[in-house]
Formats: C-alpha cells, structure tokens, sequence
C-alpha cells in the first residue's frame, strides 16, 4: 500500500512538472561526432537528400544543422508543427524510407548507428 501511494505521487508530481511547458512545435534531434571535414561534407550530402524527402512529410517545417569545427561534432534538428504531426511522421511508411537512406549516409560515412545520439524535443522559436 506504501509503495503505491509513493508511486502515484511521484507521478503526480513528475506530470505537474512537465505541465508548465506546452507541447507545440516538436522536434527530432541527432547528435553525432563527423571525425573531420570530408566527414561533414559527405553526412551534409547525405542529409540534405534525406531533408528533401522529408518535406513530404505533414507537418513539417524546417531542418538545422550545427557543426563545431573545433571538435566536429554534428547536430541535426528536424521540427513538425504539433505533436500530432510528428507521431504521425514515426508511424509513416516515409519515415521508414527516409531512416533507410539515414543508414546509407551513416555508412558512407562510415559511422555506427549505435554512436548517433537521437530523441525528441519540444522546440520553440521565440525570435
């Protein structure tokens, strides 16, 4: 009975600190470390093609690319307009075309899927 009522206020608590930040724009990120500059022009090719069939996708409406030439690390971030959108993107057959080709530039690169960082984010644009 203890762990019960403890497991539900934690819960009760975990949800009211998530509840002050709502839920609009929705973004997928990868983090990833490129090696060097060839690295980074290859996985730039490779990701503006997979941006490219991206754009088919309901919802979504842009995509970033960070590079830290100092310690090449690479970030990605593809934003849907709502929540709806970006889980129906998860569900979709293009998403699974669209990890396939992922893979294809992760290999060319020759960089495992196992050392690529993703999740999702709530994104918001405030300037």
């Amino acid at each position: 009975m203890f762990v019960s009522r403890v497991t539900a206020r934690v819960a009760r608590a975990t949800a009211r600190t998530f509840s002050t930040i709502p839920v609009t724009s929705v973004a997928s990120v990868l983090k990833l470390n490129v090696r060097d500059e060839p690295t980074a022009v290859k996985m730039d090719a490779a990701m503006k093609g997979m941006t490219e069939k991206m754009k088919a996708s309901p919802g979504m409406i842009s995509a970033t690319r960070h590079v830290c030439k100092s310690e090449w690390a690479y970030e990605l971030s593809f934003v849907w307009d709502t929540k709806e959108n970006f889980g129906a993107w998860k569900e979709s057959a293009l998403r699974e075309e669209v990890h396939q080709a992922y893979l294809d530039g992760l290999e060319e690169c020759g960089i495992k899927e196992d050392d690529v960082y993703g999740g999702a984010r709530v994104s918001d644009v405030w300037v």
